[in-house]
């Protein structure tokens, strides 16, 4: 038989015995979705019969062709062949069982760390499933080449067309969910492993074939209308228990307002760079000198200051479009909400899916579009102030006779390293030498100086209007900013946990309490359980629904999980143990290089996996 058509047989082989494997991964797959519900609507349904197999399919076909390819067009042989493909298959079997278990009992999948996890009953489970695949798919691949040497070429192009059809539709199904807020479809995609959803919402909507505004109010008035109840309630178990929240009678409930200045990292807190705000909170805030957030990028960081959950549980709350506990009871309570962002509330930290997920007509960016951060955050301001004229005391009316409020402001320049070039700065803050990465932290400094002279106009106003007696003010910042302080060269953020890139400030100004700096080690996980206590007047252990304490009883955390767009670390005082997307890790020291003496704590792993898994059912 001539080599041609020997490599032909091959690949045939090749791609059938993929496609019976596929067959296979998607009943091991099965465990993924146990207790899953998509939502019952034929459109969910629909996708879930697409993106299942073709997921499968895609999971099946893309090693075993990357893979063996090559072997197949250097050194055709059926028996060197097959016995690559059954082992490969054999340890997919292994691996996807070890791993669906794993994700149901802590949510975590499979890589380096995890392992450390694992006790030896799991790996002897796992060598013995590696053993039965090895009898099975020997078995399978004799029998799929028999199949193979004793039909036509027919189907398998039919096969793989009808595949490829239902990647395309399901993917397009997806974007199209994406756009509209269709929780139904987007909640089925994050169970699959190694998945990624295909979104277009700024395409479609530039197309005029969605309308992402009036179909995020539909869909939120459809939650509403149903209690809230959906696909979330049958994944997350959020909270633990009901809320207990009774207020406080004793008097009307404060106003919160949350300030976030992006990219705004700790140290930038000072008498030099952000002045007026200093003085303000030396006279009478309460600042917390060691706060780290839960992220060092954006999206995370944001998360982990409104739900006080760390970084794994994201994308499910994300896809389930699952609002924040704290929005609900504001809600609840018959906050008003005013809503105002820089930047976009629906990129990159997605606001608009997660945390004000029920808000009713949200305002999802500030325009003009193409006016630069420094212009939008002074439009924001503008517009805030408008807000309060228009609400907070209504005409004719005291700050008593009004229902309290909420307001979000989330300032962009200090990310953008922006601010108007007209504008005038003390002596200092020019670079000391000509060099781009000094001149660049020249202009964050200038840019935190500009974005402070905006918050102290929000201070001051509220001041004027004498709403700083019944006004809870929290002041922080989704992540830090590094200029390659540490010896690892990094820069910007979500490149290392650094202490530059996870450390910002946290200043409340709260109602009665006296100006007073707390040193112990805080988070953004405290955030949430501080407010709803405080705030809301919530009687629930914290544990009900963070991760976190009280700001106000001064606890050390531990240890923190922190995240990124990519991976996760594992955050202690004198080191951090960073995880990697091809599944290794490694453990650094204070100083973020690689630690000499890494300690792994088993315990301490065990602690983070129960963690990420609690509020799943």
């Amino acid at each position: 038989m001539a080599d041609g058509i020997q490599r032909a047989q091959l690949f045939r082989f090749l791609g059938w015995f993929a496609m019976a494997n596929a067959v296979v991964l998607g009943f091991i797959g099965i465990r993924y979705f146990w207790g899953f519900s998509t939502g019952g609507t034929p459109l969910s349904w629909a996708y879930l019969l697409l993106i299942y197999p073709a997921h499968h399919v895609l999971q099946s076909l893309l090693p075993l062709f990357i893979l063996l390819s090559p072997l197949v067009a250097f050194a055709p042989g059926l028996k060197r062949v097959a016995a690559c493909a059954v082992l490969i298959y054999a340890v997919m079997i292994a691996v996807i069982v070890l791993d669906s278990l794993l994700w149901s009992d802590s949510r975590f999948h499979l890589n380096a760390l995890t392992m450390q996890i694992l006790g030896w009953q799991s790996w002897t489970f796992a060598a013995i499933i590696f053993f039965i695949a090895l009898v099975f798919e020997s078995l399978l691949a004799h029998r799929t080449w028999l199949w193979v040497m004793g039909r036509s070429r027919r189907g398998g192009r039919l096969l793989a067309g009808l595949s490829v059809v239902a990647v395309i539709v399901s993917q397009s199904i997806y974007a199209w969910a994406d756009a509209t807020y269709y929780v139904s479809v987007t909640s089925v995609g994050q169970q699959l492993p190694v998945y990624k959803g295909f979104t277009a919402k700024k395409q479609l909507a530039a197309l005029g074939l969605v309308n992402p505004t009036r179909s995020r109010e539909r869909e939120m008035a459809k939650r509403i209308s149903r209690g809230m109840k959906g696909a979330a309630d049958h994944v997350l178990h959020y909270p633990l228990n009901p809320l207990q929240c009774s207020g406080f009678a004793q008097r009307r409930p404060h106003n919160l307002i949350l300030i976030l200045a992006d990219a705004m990292r700790s140290d930038v807190l000072n008498e030099r760079v952000t002045p007026r705000l200093w003085q303000r909170t030396a006279a009478r805030g309460q600042r917390f000198a060691q706060h780290y957030s839960g992220g060092n990028a954006s999206r995370i960081g944001v998360f982990s200051l409104f739900y006080g959950l760390p970084p794994g549980y994201w994308s499910s709350f994300e896809s389930l479009q699952r609002s924040s506990l704290l929005i609900d009871e504001m809600q609840r309570q018959n906050y008003r909400m005013g809503i105002f962002s820089s930047s976009t509330l629906y990129r990159p930290i997605m606001l608009d899916r997660t945390a004000f997920a029920n808000v009713p007509d949200l305002r999802l960016e500030t325009g003009p579009a193409d006016a630069p951060s420094w212009q939008k955050d002074s439009i924001l301001t503008d517009e805030w102030v408008a807000w309060l004229d228009a609400n907070a005391l209504g005409a004719g009316s005291s700050a008593e006779a009004q229902p309290p409020f909420f307001e979000f402001l989330f300032y962009n320049a200090t990310n953008a390293l922006d601010y108007p070039p007209d504008m005038d700065f003390p002596a200092g803050f020019e670079a000391e030498y000509d060099d781009p990465l000094a001149a660049r932290y020249s202009e964050y400094l200038k840019s935190a100086f500009y974005i402070d002279g905006l918050i102290e106009r929000v201070m001051a106003d509220l001041d004027s209007r004498g709403l700083l007696e019944s006004t809870v003010v929290v002041l922080t910042s989704d992540h830090g900013e590094e200029f390659e302080e540490t010896e690892a060269g990094l820069s910007g953020h979500g490149s290392g946990y650094t202490p530059y890139q996870l450390q910002v400030p946290m200043v409340l100004f709260w109602p009665g309490k006296p100006a007073q700096v707390f040193t112990h080690r805080s988070s953004h996980y405290d955030v949430v359980p501080t407010l709803m206590k405080e705030l809301l007047g919530c009687s629930n252990e914290p544990s009900d629904f963070a991760l976190g304490s009280n700001l106000f009883a001064a606890q050390n955390w531990d240890w923190l999980l922190v995240g990124s767009y990519y991976n996760y670390a594992v955050l202690e005082p004198d080191q951090v143990l960073v995880t990697y997307p091809n599944g290794s890790f490694a453990v650094r020291d204070s100083n973020y290089r690689i630690a000499t003496e890494p300690r792994i704590r088993p315990e301490l792993l065990e602690a983070v996996s129960r963690d990420n898994s609690r509020f799943y059912r």
